[in-house]
């Protein structure tokens, strides 16, 4: 639905087209699983599409070769981050919503259609989560989670942000911040413990939550607070100046890499 009210609005079809790949490769995974070597293949086949049709890091300091890889980075990375907290009904859903919504504020007096695309990807994951939330009766899959990853990474790449301070180039990553923080995780525990950092774990954030006896309503209520106050400090950091926002940036990562000190060794 949401993807419908971009085209009739006059959305960026390319993105929705490279999109639906995604949604298809997804769909089809969820049906009959395949190699996640070849997922990745074709995740950085239609990284390399979206950059070349313009979406990507513009950073006027990185040579363009930095920004390039950089950028197959984001959208890569952010797709599957998606796909990796989709772990537990009603994460993924209101973590788009929050995020998407974010992007929607902070370019509100922006033109074109990423502002619109960004609210349509918050009304369809709003519209999502009655039937989402624990216990759910819909479920995201791959496929839905691959999309609204690669959606909001070209979003993020697409939005504009402030000219009040240098670093608020950053702020995508304080908007995506739980995505990413989960995907860094799991993956570092993975491979502390010479696992597949592809393969499938039970070593992610909220489960390790559900391990301490937390019900699960509590656990998606804590990523909800915790994205909330994220996207507010990004939003505040649009209109700080230098200073501001290096203490902003520097209060969200010390608060994660604490807690996930914290639940490092639970179970």
């Amino acid at each position: 639905m949401a993807s419908l009210t971009v085209l009739f609005f006059g959305g960026d079809i390319r993105i929705l087209l490279l999109g639906f790949g995604l949604f298809f490769m997804g769909l089809i995974d969820d049906i009959h699983p395949f190699s996640r070597y070849i997922k990745l293949i074709l995740q950085t086949f239609i990284a390399l599409i979206t950059i070349l049709i313009g979406v990507r890091m513009e950073v006027v300091f990185f040579p363009n070769w930095l920004n390039i890889v950089l950028s197959v980075i984001w959208i890569v990375g952010i797709t599957n981050a998606f796909n990796i907290i989709d772990v537990m009904d009603g994460i993924a859903g209101g973590v788009g919503f929050l995020t998407a919504a974010t992007f929607v504020s902070i370019s509100a007096l922006g033109t074109g259609s990423y502002p619109l695309l960004a609210a349509s990807l918050a009304g369809g994951c709003l519209g999502f989560l009655p039937f989402n939330l624990p216990k759910a009766k819909l479920f995201m899959g791959d496929a839905g989670s691959l999309f609204l990853g690669y959606t909001l990474s070209a979003v993020a790449l697409k939005t504009s942000y402030t000219t009040s301070n240098p670093i608020a180039l950053f702020v995508p990553l304080l908007i995506l911040f739980y995505p990413i923080f989960d995907t860094v995780y799991v993956v570092l525990l993975r491979v502390s413990k010479g696992k597949n950092p592809l393969k499938g774990s039970p070593d992610h954030f909220v489960l390790k939550l559900k391990a301490l006896g937390l019900p699960v309503p509590s656990i998606v209520a804590i990523i909800y607070l915790a994205t909330i106050s994220l996207c507010e400090a990004s939003f505040i950091i649009t209109r700080l100046t230098l200073p501001g926002a290096i203490i902003f940036y520097s209060i969200a990562t010390l608060t994660f890499v604490i807690f996930g000190v914290i639940f490092r060794g639970k179970t």
